[in-house]
C-alpha cells in the first residue's frame, strides 16, 4: 500500500469515528429508518486495478477478505458484508452492464408524459 493510500484509509476511518461519535452524541439528527449505510469501494477506479479483469479478480479477493461470496447480476460484480445497518461492499459494473443501461438512459427523452399538477 503506498502512503498515499496508507493516508486516505486513515482520513476515511478518521471521518467514520468522527461521524459516529458525533451521532452518537446528537440523538436530535435523524439517520435512515429504512436503509442501510454503504461504503462502496469501486474496484476499477479505487484499488490498483488496470483493466476489467483485474477489477472483476479484486471483488473476489475482497470477498474472500469479507468472509463472503461474490454475486453476479446482469454484469454488476459485487461482495458485501453487513456490519449492523452499514454495508461495506466492493464492486465492479462491466463495460458491457453500462453500455446497456446507457442505451436504456438514451430513450429517456423519447417519451413525454403530460403534467398533471400536484402529482
Amino acid at each position: 500500500m503506498s502512503p498515499a493510500q496508507r493516508h486516505q484509509r486513515r482520513d476515511l476511518i478518521a471521518g467514520l469515528r468522527t461521524l459516529a461519535a458525533f451521532l452518537d452524541s446528537h440523538s436530535q439528527v435523524p439517520v435512515p429508518r429504512y436503509r442501510t449505510v454503504r461504503v462502496s469501494v469501486h474496484t476499477l477506479y479505487d484499488t490498483d486495478a488496470t483493466t476489467e479483469a483485474e477489477a472483476i479478480a479484486e471483488v473476489g479477493r475482497v470477498a474472500a477478505l469479507l468472509g463472503v461470496t461474490p454475486t453476479i447480476q446482469r454484469g454488476h460484480h459485487v461482495a458485501c458484508a453487513t456490519f449492523g445497518a452499514v454495508c461495506y461492499e466492493a464492486l465492479h459494473v462491466t463495460h458491457a452492464a453500462m453500455a446497456r443501461i446507457q442505451a436504456l438512459d438514451s430513450y429517456r427523452d423519447a417519451i413525454t408524459l403530460d403534467e398533471t399538477e400536484g402529482a
